[in-house]
């Protein structure tokens, strides 16, 4: 038997009622020959790491997997999720409606984090994304301490070391309408923050935290300092430009950080704007913006 899964964006007691209504009279049409499932789509929960992607409904216990056709009937302001979503019915040959919803979205980092993993690129911390109660639910998996991340945030802003589910869920409540994203630790030293200009690494900046945040960001303390691009390990070079290909950035940040128990690299995220104007060397930075605004307008 044939499954299909319709997702909608079904807010209040009126609109769920609505969908509930509409995958019945569906239902009903099709009678036996196919079964309909739905759901409403901020329920669905989203989880990434180095080995492992999901997307699946926590009370209902199906995986987007499970179905042979995914309809996304609307979204209202869950582009973010939308986006995820086609990304993994690509991936596994899933055929879904519509195919403009599978569009780049880099101001956010799980539909981002989705996009790179399902190009290669799976060197993210294990992340969690979805309803409060999963991702409180899943904390421990993570260890004794984990990241909890505004989903949009952006230079370290709403971004929180939290030891405790109910830190988890004081901070939700300060912060109504945030979509947090929840991720693991990473003990390190520091991390790059690689400038790709036009495919090539042109500027590499070393950050460290203060002490007094697990932040490295300099707009939050961190110091920065220039790291000879010599001395990067090929591979971080590789990973960076092979992250702004796939991003389709000629002016990409790729973030990195190297785990210090093992060395192992960590891809934390990758920004489209990168603070050429402001921030930490921003001399340095005209300079090698410059250099490819050339490169651009000369090149046939």
């Amino acid at each position: 038997m044939k499954k299909i899964l319709l997702i909608a964006r079904a807010v209040s007691q009126a609109s769920i009622e609505k969908a509930d209504d509409f995958a019945r009279r569906i239902q009903q049409q099709l009678v036996d020959e196919i079964q309909i499932e739905h759901c409403e789509i901020s329920e669905l929960f989203f989880e990434l790491s180095r080995d492992r992607v999901a997307i699946y409904h926590p009370q209902k216990g199906f995986d987007l997997r499970d179905f042979d056709l995914v309809v996304i009937r609307h979204i209202g302001q869950m582009a973010v999720e939308a986006h995820a979503i086609t990304q993994y019915c690509e991936f596994y040959k899933i055929k879904y409606t519509d195919q403009y919803l599978n569009r780049l979205l880099l101001d956010n980092k799980i539909s981002t984090e989705f996009l790179l993993w399902f190009n290669g690129v799976k060197n993210h911390p294990r992340t969690f994304y979805g309803a409060l109660t999963e991702l409180k639910r899943r904390f421990a998996e993570l260890g004794d301490k984990a990241i909890l991340k505004d989903n949009q945030g952006s230079k370290g802003r709403l971004n929180f070391l939290v030891t405790s589910v109910e830190q988890i869920q004081q901070i939700h409540d300060q912060h109504p309408g945030v979509r947090f994203v929840l991720q693991e630790f990473i003990p390190n030293d520091g991390d790059l923050r690689v400038l790709i200009l036009n495919d090539r690494p042109a500027l590499v900046i070393s950050r460290q935290s203060n002490g007094r945040s697990h932040l490295n960001n300099t707009s939050q303390g961190g110091k920065a300092t220039i790291f000879p691009l010599a001395s990067v390990a090929p591979e971080i070079v590789r990973l960076s430009i092979r992250v702004a290909q796939i991003a389709k950035l000629q002016v990409a940040g790729v973030d990195v950080m190297l785990d210090q128990r093992n060395g192992d690299i960590y891809l934390l995220e990758v920004n489209n704007a990168p603070q050429i104007s402001s921030g930490s060397f921003t001399e340095e930075k005209a300079v090698e913006y410059a250099i490819m605004l050339k490169e651009l307008v000369n090149d046939n």
